[in-house]
């Protein structure tokens, strides 16, 4: 017996032996099982489908065909394979696919619905899946039956909300969709707790359902008390105000979201949660505020950089809760223009206001400010309405058109209308003075001389009243990918308002953004406006009849936020200035140029026995007179500058690709118009490309602008006002037109230099929209 035990255990050691040996030796061979590579996906289609959409199907699909990087189709013409993502077939996959798809007909109402993969393959070994359906009989509804809620709303709000109707295919889907649109219209009456549960019994003899909405939970429902947590500066009380709910309150879902935005837009808090009281289930709910307070006073600096404003620089004060009443008072201080005579001409700074670097228009690049101090409160215990008061002052530039300074004082009132929909209107009383405009009054209103542009120029008395509207739904301020913004305003002002210019102003504005994928995002953006004078006060500037419009209050295009193919607010009506240097390079007198031979081989821009009237600034259309042209002139002695326009149209479209780490990829087309009227105005499309680079400050972005421009006859202004028609009579200051019209065309040259010509440069910090 002993033996046997001995041999049996011996046989077992032995027999482990091999097989650890045997597994050994099956390691160190290498494997023989080969691998197999799947297909590459060339194209994924879809036949046979009519109540369902290509898109819809494929979005509910794992399986997806290769496609190109970036833009899509360029690599079907540039055939290099890292241009292509490349997706291959898994089996398994595709048939899950095949079941994803028979589940979404079941609940579109095709229950019967059959969905065939078809896989053929081509040459190069890539294949092309075709899905091929046989959608069937639909599974209709017999009866819809809302009960209870049939009494709650009129047969028009029945018919808005109810969106399916006996003989529709029976969608689950869409069954869903009533419910929360149904309950969603209950809450906002008061009927917080409402449930609905859409239930669909389907008869077996027949393609027929018997459809209804279960209703659960059907009462109203009002706050009972706020309680309020983790307050240490603030009273409980002005929290609980501030949320605009009290004892009595409706309660509503939606009531109790405005009430946590409410906290958040008041400014005292870091974090805000108001929710109900757990173990509440009667139609008494009790509220509890749960916060945690921002210090009530803070202060910022900012400053940028852009080839608008150049350095900038941006410092707030806030109290939050002034006076401990809820009042948030603001102080704010803006300085831009910063080193801009030495930044000009520099860099991205190259084109920069190279129409105001004239002789005595240094004043463009002066420093400008903005000073505003600015009260707010809630008012009438109700969160949804706010009053302000601010004071102001300000140096304001618009690059060659005007320079504006002046204060004043504005009383606001703002409501809440919805609760992502504010409206609000003011009144604005200003003391302000336009200067650098004289070319504006000239060509507009035909007065040039100096005492007349001294008169328009003094301080005057401005006092509009602007409604305002707005909304703001972007997914993110800085970088949005969906949602929308928009925002409208009608201004007024006249003798009753106590301004001394009348006119009417309207500007509305919108911009919507489409997520493409999950790194391209298209955005949409449109800007519109028209402007009318007429008289003010008894004092109300007019020229001739015609009431005058400030500067600032007409319509501008043209920038980098704006039709990027065109500088800062050169797109439009615009006339062309000659500076006296052109006349008078010296202080010599005017036939200085006669002694130099090296300025225009010796002749002046304008023979001295022309009359400067009759001057041609055209030198292709100037006579000749003894076999030489008797002007002169060249492109450089006109800089162009705008009048603005009194109606403005423009829109623009720009698809943006996240393509690498902070780096993101613009390409654009802007559209514009502006003038006396939008009929007859020539609308111009400028294209162009961008980079975007996400730094800490924001989006620093760069953005280059094509502009097809084309010939255009302008008027011509110049500096110099002889007595009479000799060049060398006694100078006096201001304006005169010359009748002439000269053709301007900044972007001229050939080849490549003719399309560098033509190109427009922006850097700024911010998206453009």
């Amino acid at each position: 017996m002993c033996n046997a035990r001995r041999a049996f255990v011996a046989a077992g050691v032995v027999l482990l032996g091999c097989v650890a040996a045997i597994s050994a030796d099956a390691q160190q061979k290498p494997s023989l099982t080969r691998v197999v590579t799947q297909p590459v996906i060339k194209a994924l289609k879809v036949s046979g489908n009519a109540k369902i959409s290509d898109d819809e199907l494929k979005a509910a699909m794992e399986t997806v065909s290769s496609a190109c990087k970036f833009v899509p189709r360029y690599c079907t013409v540039i055939p290099l394979g890292f241009l292509r993502n490349k997706k291959r077939l898994d089996r398994a996959e595709l048939d899950r696919d095949m079941l994803r798809l028979r589940v979404l007909y079941w609940k579109r109402g095709w229950r019967a619905s059959q969905v065939t993969p078809v896989i053929a393959k081509d040459d190069n070994g890539e294949v092309t899946i075709e899905v091929r359906v046989q959608e069937g009989p639909p599974t209709v509804v017999g009866t819809l039956d809302i009960g209870a809620l049939d009494s709650l709303f009129s047969s028009r709000e029945k018919r808005a909300l109810v969106s399916l109707s006996p003989g529709d295919p029976l969608d689950l889907i869409e069954l869903d969709t009533i419910a929360v649109r149904i309950a969603a219209r209950l809450d906002s009456r008061g009927y917080g707790d409402v449930t609905l549960n859409p239930v669909a019994v389907v008869d077996t003899g027949s393609p027929k359902a018997a459809v209804t909405l279960e209703v659960n939970k059907l009462y109203r429902t009002v706050i009972d008390s706020v309680r309020v947590e983790g307050t240490e500066r603030y009273d409980p009380r002005l929290v609980a105000n501030t949320m605009g709910v009290k004892k009595g309150t409706r309660y509503s879902r939606e009531r109790l979201i405005e009430s946590q935005r409410a906290l958040y837009a008041a400014g005292f808090f870091r974090r805000a949660v108001v929710r109900v009281e757990s173990g509440a289930t009667d139609s008494l709910k009790r509220l509890i505020a749960s916060v945690e307070e921002l210090p009530p006073r803070s202060f910022r600096v900012t400053g940028g950089v852009s080839t608008v404003d150049f350095l900038q620089f941006d410092a707030r004060y806030l109290n939050a809760n002034f006076r401990n009443n809820a009042g948030r008072l603001s102080l704010q201080a803006t300085v831009g223009n910063l080193l801009a005579p030495q930044l000009v001409g520099v860099g991205p700074f190259q084109n920069v206001l190279k129409n105001t670097q004239v002789a005595g228009s240094p004043q463009y690049l002066e420093p400008t400010f903005q000073l505003n101090a600015d009260l707010r409160r809630r008012w009438l215990s109700d969160y949804r309405n706010q009053t302000g008061v601010s004071v102001f002052g300000f140096r304001r530039s618009s690059p060659g058109v005007f320079i504006e300074t002046g204060g004043g004082a504005a009383a606001s009132f703002t409501r809440n209308v919805s609760p992502y929909v504010p409206v609000t209107l003011q009144y604005r009383m200003e003391l302000t003075n336009t200067s650098a405009a004289d070319a504006y009054f000239c060509v507009n209103f035909g007065v040039c001389d100096q005492s007349s542009l001294r008169v328009l120029q003094s301080t005057q008395r401005l006092a509009p009243l602007a409604l305002t509207a707005s909304s703001d739904r972007r997914d993110d301020p800085i970088g949005p990918t969906r949602g929308y913004s928009w925002r409208s305003e009608l201004e007024y002002a006249n003798a009753w308002t106590g301004s001394q210019f009348g006119y009417a102003r309207l500007e509305v504005e919108g911009a919507k953004y489409f997520r493409m994928t999950e790194k391209l995002t298209v955005a949409v953006h449109g800007r519109a406006g028209a402007v009318t004078g007429f008289g003010g006060t008894a004092s109300a500037r007019q020229v001739g009849g015609r009431p005058v419009i400030l500067p600032r209050k007409r319509f501008y295009a043209g920038g980098s936020r704006s039709v990027r193919g065109y500088g800062e607010n050169q797109l439009g009506p615009r006339f062309l200035v000659v500076p006296r240097s052109v006349f008078q390079p010296t202080q010599a007198g005017f036939d200085s140029l006669l002694a130099d031979p090296t300025l225009r081989g010796g002749r002046l821009p304008c023979a001295p026995t022309v009359a400067l009237p009759a001057c041609q600034t055209d030198t292709l259309t100037a006579p000749i007179v003894n076999g030489r042209r008797t002007s002169n002139f060249e492109d450089n002695d006109f800089l162009p500058k705008p009048l603005g326009g009194e109606a403005m149209i423009e829109t623009s479209i720009e698809a943006r690709n996240h393509f690498w780490g902070p780096l993101t990829a613009a390409v654009f087309i802007d559209a514009g118009s502006v003038g006396a009227q939008l009929r007859g105005t020539a609308t111009v499309f400028t294209p162009g490309i961008g980079i975007r680079y996400l730094s800490p400050v924001g989006p620093i972005r760069v953005d280059l602008g094509y502009n097809p421009r084309s010939r255009e006859q302008l008027s011509v202004i110049t500096e110099l006002d002889p007595r009479d028609a000799s060049w060398g009579a006694t100078r006096t200051d201001g304006l005169f037109e010359i009748r002439n019209r000269r053709g301007s065309n900044p972007a001229t040259g050939t080849g490549f230099g003719g399309i560098f010509n033509q190109l427009t440069l922006h850097l700024s910090i911010g998206e453009a929209f």
